[in-house]
């Protein structure tokens, strides 16, 4: 589907500021995409308790409780505690999230930063839902809270990042990323947490990221990375959470998502975006996968302008520790990418349910 680049061009100003220059260009393959108008106000369903019932029956009349949550504002409720997943197959080189101060503020600092086969991580800790054992919570009726990822990103760890990790995630298995700074007494996280919970990265926010997405021996296992309100994992990611469509979403993106189906292109990675109003996506453009060659995604959530933006990159130093206003600026307004309003009851043209078969399912 995807033919080769027009350019790959990284620009290098001053003191390693990297501009806007360094956005990929392909021919028939989508590498920069805007979402406008995110947030609004309206309400979402947020967990409070989940009531898990005993075995051998696990029944209960209300095991997912929740009450109606109103929010307003830009980018709500993308301005909540955001945490990233990642589905396998998959190598991830790089990670670094860069933050302002506050909404009008001239720079954006590097607040969390990983490397692969480093032994050092900067306020950034990986996580995925196999609680019970080393770490978080199980039980027959409940499942599985959160745990701390082992260095091989298939089971759980007794404490956040205890091992090296070598960045290969592999089919199937799934990890999210969170701060460093868990839910407590003293640093409380919105809404019903359980086992291991630490928070997101809130209000505005830079995610930079470099994966490659290999073919898996599986067709079926495809790979994919989403943001998420960190509520949705604090709960439950595959069972009683916010996430939704419509009345009851509290946030996801699909940042790079490749599907399995009937008329489905493996060499393709869509983006969705789901809230309370609705959603959206990059309709029949898409990115594409980065099987063989390392890619970098850059992915802007912005209060200031009420818009979202993932750019692929040529290129990324994640030696800095800081980007200018100026350039975060440069990623939103991109040239020659696709523009999506998220306007409110905003819907697919597609008929895809958002509990299909494609990341809504753990494959493992």
């Amino acid at each position: 589907m995807f033919s080769a680049l027009v350019a790959a061009s990284t620009l290098l100003v001053g003191a390693n500021a990297l501009t806007p220059n360094n956005i990929m260009r392909r021919d028939n393959a989508l590498t920069s995409l805007k979402y406008t108008t995110v947030g609004g106000s309206g309400s979402y369903n947020k967990v409070t308790d989940l009531v898990a019932g005993e075995w051998p029956s696990c029944t209960v009349s209300d095991y997912c409780q929740t009450e109606s949550t109103t929010v307003s504002g830009n980018l709500a409720p993308f301005d909540d505690d955001i945490t990233v997943a990642f589905r396998g197959p998959m190598t991830i080189s790089n990670i670094a999230v860069y933050q302002p101060s506050n909404t009008s503020a001239s720079t954006w600092s590097q607040v969390s930063g990983w490397t692969a086969g480093s032994s050092n991580s900067t306020n950034l800790v990986f996580m995925n839902n196999d609680g019970g054992g080393l770490s978080g919570e199980w039980s027959v009726c409940g499942g599985a809270s959160q745990s701390y990822a082992n260095g091989t990103w298939d089971g759980s760890a007794a404490s956040p990042m205890d091992s090296v990790m070598d960045g290969t995630l592999p089919a199937g298995q799934e990890v999210n990323i969170v701060t460093a700074q868990t839910c407590n007494d003293t640093s409380t996280c919105d809404g019903f947490t359980r086992g291991t919970s630490n928070h997101g990265w809130s209000d505005s926010k830079m995610f930079v990221m470099t994966v490659t997405m290999p073919d898996s021996s599986d067709a079926s296992q495809v790979p994919a990375i989403w943001a998420l309100n960190a509520q949705v994992v604090w709960s439950a990611q595959y069972g009683c959470n916010c996430r939704n469509e419509g009345a009851q979403g509290c946030g996801e993106l699909d940042i790079a998502e490749v599907l399995y189906g009937s008329g489905d292109d493996p060499t393709a990675a869509i983006s969705e975006i789901y809230s309370f109003k609705g959603a959206t996506g990059s309709g029949s453009s898409a990115f594409a996968r980065p099987v063989d060659t390392p890619t970098t995604f850059a992915v802007v959530f912005d209060v200031q302008t009420d818009s979202i933006s993932i750019n692929e990159l040529t290129d990324w130093d994640y030696t800095q520790t800081a980007v200018t206003r100026s350039i975060v600026s440069g990623y939103l307004d991109a040239s020659g990418g696709e523009t999506v309003s998220f306007s409110s009851n905003t819907r697919r043209a597609d008929k895809r349910s958002i509990f299909g078969a494609h990341h809504r399912r753990r494959n493992h």
